[in-house]
């Protein structure tokens, strides 16, 4: 045989990085190898020149013709149409093929386009097992991610927020106590996010400790790249309207014949003539369904608008090989579909990165945002659009008397026309952000680095709410003013000493360890005026009667030691270990510290020889596990402590009282998760993962009952248990691509079951109003009295009594007396059974065509 000839080649990617696990084989043959950990190849060949072919998941597919022994660097160009491949976890950036975790990953190229205030509601339908919902259609209101279910009673269900490595403040951060709240997620320009990563069981997520139990998303922002200044502008404007009509209702001569031919109906079946009931109705008419002076009122038109936004947006961006830099600054106005509702931010940041020496790298990221949202009542307040139109006024209301003065005198309404306090009440929001971080990195040997990185995060929020005199709201009291100021600072100091290194060819580590405080203080103050000498001169100051001046100040600091280590052999067999500890001051000192875990494996089998054969069509077959711990903390920071306060409830004298029970045998709650995953490509065009998990929640935390002999009614206290299990799927198709046309499909579904395992050990069931906390159930079961349908005779609604018999059976006599039904645990539940989306993409030259169906079903409202 002639003697073989070696190539040698080293794969990068565009920004200059190594590609780990590339695969090189030579053309038409099964030869092949992949990349080192240094990105570094050699293969044995017949002769020169000879074809290779270089793939990798996530970039284009090359080609490339070998003339000789001498080194070939082979550049690497990103397919934007292929799932994303890089996994960010905070504490490490992974390739989704060497990932033995479950993860799932949103590029800035997916969701650019959406307008959007926030970001959450972009990940709606592009991810599986993450379910999105919003606590109202108002711009910049908070929004609620679950991912795979919930898992906790009292503490938040709600994912950990992680911003460039540094975990942040999430949630509502409104100071006026709205329904719809302010989410502070609104401060962040969705067009500085270059990545999102959501880590949704225990391989990762352990890292994060006591606050990782919901998940965890990672917001990765654009940095500089080398080279010439890249300067970016956007301009967009929208329109926006109800997706379907609301809750269509009869126009005012549909209602007044309506109510006529049920009063002369009425007085027949009272044994009236015809004409005594014809005499009747014509009498009672005007009564209940008028003919306004200035014709029928659709109070649609009057408190509903066509919704729009406009955004603009400039950036500069480019660097050199020593420093490189991201600028932005945006402005975005959005108005919604109702009557003072809409928002508006201005925000800026910059990131730069320096490279100060050959072992020290220096850098820094700054968000300046400022956000004012009006807000309007919701519920059944008579100042929500929605109620009102449906249940306060009616076609018959004027919003004008005839001399041009207000409408006070309303059917149902009493003296409350929504419109007059739409123009003249406020509820506003006002929010100033600084979010600023540091980092020095410095590499003691190759690969050998320490980083440190300091971060503070600083919100201020006024909220500010007017009764004016002038409406029903502040008639009474002369017009009342409100003002709350909520400050929240977060310091956070990370340390991470980190060691990548192979030992041979084929044996390659990446170990990491680390120190971390993070530090939370939150101030508020709130005061409330009335009587007040003129209704535009407003300032709280103004009021002549202090109804109330109140506030509180709150701390708490968590410290945590982490460590975690990776190994791989010929990037084929994959295994990983983490292990986190987390000092709390929200637990008592017996309890403070907690322990978090997790272990992870993953098997290219794609890599294997038996596989060869059939790699052309099969490009990817991969099948991981983890199993972990990790925890969640009590949302109130002094939930362990006895409090006391001060009070003048006894005979006007002031004095101290217990506000709350201690309780220092409180304990972390600990969730239990278990991944199961196999990955596979087809011809390098499908990609897809199927995934099963479960998850259990211990050591529950919840409120409560206890005897009332107490002095209080309920106790938070360690109970139960809680599992959810479920399925998910994904999968990313080309369908499509010739150079100038190309058309790409992702699909994802999902299917959770949630069940309460125990309770306290003794009580099977809690009620909690309107649902039920019962062993066996879903967490969220509905406990109402049951509906038995339509008497098809009279039409009125029936209900089962639902007694219950020697046997302990529910027996199911029907009646039209509601008062006679007694309320059950239904077999219906408010968790959805399934969530998924489906995003269609397709290209052509300059054009861009996207659309999204995002999709759940399976649950039940109240």
């Amino acid at each position: 045989m002639p003697a073989q000839k070696k190539i040698t080649g080293k794969v990068i990617d565009e920004n200059g990085e190594t590609i780990i696990g590339a695969n090189i084989v030579v053309k038409g043959t099964t030869n092949g190898t992949v990349t080192d950990m240094n990105g570094v190849f050699h293969l044995e060949v017949n002769d020169y020149p000879v074809n290779i072919t270089v793939s990798y998941i996530g970039y284009e597919t090359q080609t490339i013709k070998i003339t000789s022994a001498k080194e070939t660097v082979i550049t690497m160009k990103s397919d934007n149409q292929v799932m994303e491949e890089v996994i960010v976890t905070g504490y490490g950036t992974f390739k989704k093929s060497a990932y033995a975790g479950s993860a799932s990953a949103v590029k800035a190229d997916k969701i650019k386009d959406i307008p959007a205030v926030s970001f959450q509601s972009m990940l709606q339908g592009n991810a599986a097992g993450v379910q999105f919902s919003s606590s109202s259609g108002q711009p910049g209101a908070s929004s609620s991610i679950n991912i795979r279910g919930m898992g906790s009673f009292n503490a938040s269900n709600t994912p950990l927020y992680v911003i460039d490595g540094v975990p942040v403040i999430s949630g509502s951060i409104d100071a006026t106590g709205s329904d719809s709240g302010l989410d502070i997620m609104s401060t962040i320009n969705p067009s500085d996010i270059e990545n999102i990563s959501i880590i949704k069981d225990a391989a990762a997520a352990s890292l994060y400790g006591s606050r990782a139990a919901n998940g965890v998303i990672l917001i990765t922002t654009k940095r500089g790249k080398e080279g010439k200044a890249q300067v970016s502008l956007k301009a967009d404007w929208g329109f926006s309207d109800f997706a379907m009509q609301y809750r269509p209702i009869m126009n005012g001569e549909q209602r007044r014949e309506y109510i006529y031919n049920g009063l002369k109906e009425g007085q027949l079946r009272g044994g009236k003539t015809e004409e005594e009931a014809i005499a009747y109705a014509d009498d009672q008419i005007d009564k209940y369904a008028p003919v306004p002076w200035c014709g029928y009122v659709d109070w649609d038109d009057i408190l509903f608008q066509h919704g729009s936004h406009q955004n603009y947006e400039a950036s500069v961006s480019g660097g050199t090989n020593k420093f490189s830099y991201y600028s932005s600054l945006s402005y975005l106005k959005q108005d919604g579909i109702t009557l003072n509702s809409g928002l508006e931010r201005v925000s800026g940041r910059l990131n730069v990165d320096f490279q100060a020496t050959n072992r020290l790298k220096v850098g820094a990221n700054i968000l300046f945002a400022n956000v004012n949202q009006n807000v309007y009542g919701e519920g059944t307040s008579y100042t929500s659009p929605f109620y009102s139109s449906r249940n306060a006024v009616v076609p018959s209301d004027p919003v004008y008397n005839e001399d041009g003065s207000w409408n006070r005198d309303f059917i149902r309404n009493s003296d409350r026309n929504p419109l007059l306090s739409a123009t003249y009440d406020r509820d506003r929001e006002y929010v100033t952000r600084t979010f600023n971080t540091i980092y020095g990195e410095y590499e003691f040997l190759k690969d050998l680095k320490l980083k440190s990185t300091l971060s503070y995060d600083y919100t201020n929020t006024k909220g500010v709410s007017w009764s004016d005199p002038r409406t029903s709201n502040g008639d009474d009291i002369n017009g009342g003013m409100s003002k709350k100021y909520h400050e929240r600072h977060k310091m956070v100091w990370a340390n991470q000493l980190s060691y990548r290194f192979n030992i041979k060819e084929n044996h390659h580590f990446d170990v990491l360890a680390g120190y971390e405080i993070d530090e939370q203080y939150s101030d508020y103050l709130s005061g409330y005026a009335t009587n007040f000498a003129s209704f535009d001169k407003t300032a709280i100051s103004n009021g002549m009667k202090v109804e109330s001046v109140s506030g509180y100040d709150q701390k708490t600091r968590l410290i945590s030691y982490l460590s975690r280590a990776n190994y791989d052999f010929k990037n084929k067999y994959y295994l990983g270990a983490s292990f986190r500890t987390d000092g709390s001051s929200r637990l008592a000192s017996g309890n403070r510290w907690g322990k978090f875990w997790s272990v992870s494996g993953a098997w290219r089998i794609v890599e294997e020889e038996f596989i060869k054969p059939v790699n052309h069509w099969l490009t990817d077959l991969k099948l991981r596990a983890s199993y972990g711990v990790n925890g969640t903390l009590p949302s109130d920071y002094y939930g362990y402590m006895g409090l006391s306060g001060l009070t003048d409830g006894y005979l006007s004298q002031p004095g101290i009282s217990l506000s709350q029970i201690a309780n220092e045998d409180l304990q972390w709650e600990t969730n239990h998760n278990l991944n199961i995953g196999l990955d596979f490509g087809l011809w390098n065009r499908v990609n897809a993962t199927i995934e099963y998990y479960t998850r259990t929640t211990k050591n529950l935390l919840m409120d409560c009952p206890i005897s009332y002999t107490t002095g209080f009614g309920s106790y938070l206290m360690n109970i139960g248990k809680v599992k959810n299990q479920g399925v998910e799927v994904e999968i990313t198709s080309k369908n499509f691509d010739n150079g100038e046309f190309s058309w790409t499909t992702s699909f994802n579904i999902s299917h959770n079951r949630n069940k309460i395992l125990v309770l306290d050990g003794e009580q099977t069931e809690i009620i909690s109003g309107s649902q039920i906390h019962k062993v066996g159930e879903s967490y969220r079961t509905f406990y109402l009295i049951e509906f038995a349908g339509i008497n098809p005779e009279t039409g009125v609604p029936q209900f089962y009594t639902n007694d219950m018999d020697e046997n302990g059976n529910y027996i199911k006599e029907i009646t039209e007396d509601a008062a006679e039904a007694h309320a059950i645990a239904l077999d219906k539940h408010a968790e959805p059974a399934v969530v998924g989306g489906l995003t269609n993409t397709l290209h052509y030259k300059w054009f861009d065509l996207s659309f999204m169906f995002s999709y759940q079903f399976g649950a039940y409202g109240y």
